[in-house]
């Protein structure tokens, strides 16, 4: 099996509205081929479906979604990695909640990272792709998941600065060390849970929600950790 980028359809670069319906067209189908991929791929397993399984979830013929994705593994590839770009973006937006804990706050935001994870594919798939990360090093699927990885983690970095945070032991913050820090925290309990079918969403909230406070606690002042202020040019988030 080999992860490769997909060869891309021929698109029309005109401006006029019959392209634009066409490309619009176009990125809906390779949406819905997505999403039934997806879901097959939750029930069956990925090594059970066949692109012509998803081609008969989707209602097109198997040469269609070949002529989108060039093969199964590319599929997988789409996703899961366009899937959590999209994701982080969102995440991008998100107000930043202030005159709560920390603690609640930021275990707020990366539960939150936990239940978008599973909106772009479940549990099953998750298993998938992070074992053939390890088997497959140095391949195009092992530099993409890196690359997210690498991308979450800048995120929770970017969300973490925009607090005014104050450290326990009076040194300045680093926003690099503290998001490797709460990443790692979050991402042990959540392999936990996606390796566990039988781990509900509501006990992995309890699981990060508590070590998340737990760690807080260690690390923050208490002023700080009592109230999340921001800085000021954030305020109007």
């Amino acid at each position: 099996m080999a992860f490769e980028r997909p060869n891309s359809e021929q698109v029309d670069t005109g401006d006029s509205s019959e392209t634009g319906l066409r490309g619009r067209k176009k990125a809906r189908r390779r949406q819905e081929i997505l999403d039934a991929a997806g879901h097959l791929f939750a029930v069956n397993g990925f090594d059970a479906t066949t692109l012509a399984d998803i081609a008969q979830e989707t209602g097109v013929s198997p040469p269609t979604v070949s002529n989108y994705f060039g093969s199964k593994e590319n599929i997988l590839s789409a996703l899961i990695f366009e899937g959590a770009e999209r994701e982080r973006t969102n995440h991008m937006n998100l107000p930043r909640e202030t005159g709560q804990p920390f603690a609640e706050v930021l275990g707020a935001f990366l539960i939150d990272l936990t239940a978008k994870t599973m909106q772009i594919a479940g549990k099953r798939v998750w298993r998938y792709a992070e074992a053939a990360n390890i088997r497959r090093p140095q391949s195009e699927f092992e530099r993409q998941f890196t690359n997210s990885d690498q991308e979450l983690r800048k995120l929770i970095g970017t969300f973490m600065s925009d607090y005014d945070m104050v450290l326990r032991n009076g040194t300045a913050p680093n926003p690099d060390v503290l998001s490797r820090l709460f990443y790692d925290t979050w991402t042990m309990r959540y392999f936990s849970y996606i390796k566990n079918d039988a781990m509900t969403f509501d006990a992995h909230r309890a699981e990060v929600m508590q070590a998340i406070a737990a760690l807080v606690a260690l690390v923050f002042d208490d002023g700080f950790a009592a109230t999340s202020p921001l800085k000021r040019t954030k305020e109007a988030r």
